[in-house]
């Protein structure tokens, strides 16, 4: 949040509070597996999950978007993530966006099932949640590259 206070422009503020409000939203879906929670209403979690991955994902490909020229008069150009600072920060955000979208997709099969039976859907949500965290984790490794080796702050 403290970029939402540092830098200028409703567009990146909104951009900046979209992320925000995603991982509020994941932090809700968290909450709503608790099983006092979940015993009260079990759609917290699950609404929690979806919504918080929809504004993830919007958010960090809005981002890559951005990074890649896209708000400028040029447009968006793939030869912009030829330069290593606009490669690692790509690398960041469109990790992290794909890693929303899986567990968007994968929430959304969980929640319409079976779990159970001949025709379960559980190891392919399991999958699908895998890769998620496997995206968020890329993005994560981006990110300490930024720092490590290219000194961004």
């Amino acid at each position: 949040m403290q970029e939402f206070f540092t830098f200028d422009g409703s567009v990146l503020r909104t951009n900046i509070a979209m992320s925000a409000t995603g991982s509020t939203l994941y932090v809700v879906g968290s909450v709503g597996y608790l099983p006092a929670v979940l015993a009260v209403n079990p759609l917290i979690g699950i609404y929690g999950f979806v919504l918080g991955s929809a504004f993830i994902a919007w958010s960090q490909l809005w981002k890559t978007y951005r990074i890649g020229g896209g708000e400028l008069q040029e447009g968006f150009h793939l030869k912009t993530f030829a330069a290593a600072d606009a490669f690692t920060a790509a690398g960041v955000e469109l990790s992290a966006g794909i890693g929303a979208l899986c567990f968007f997709f994968g929430t959304l099969l969980y929640d319409n099932g079976p779990l159970e039976g001949p025709g379960s859907v559980l190891a392919t949500v399991l999958w699908i949640w895998v890769v998620g965290s496997a995206w968020f984790t890329t993005g994560g490794l981006f990110l300490a590259a930024r720092h490590a080796f290219m000194r961004v702050v």
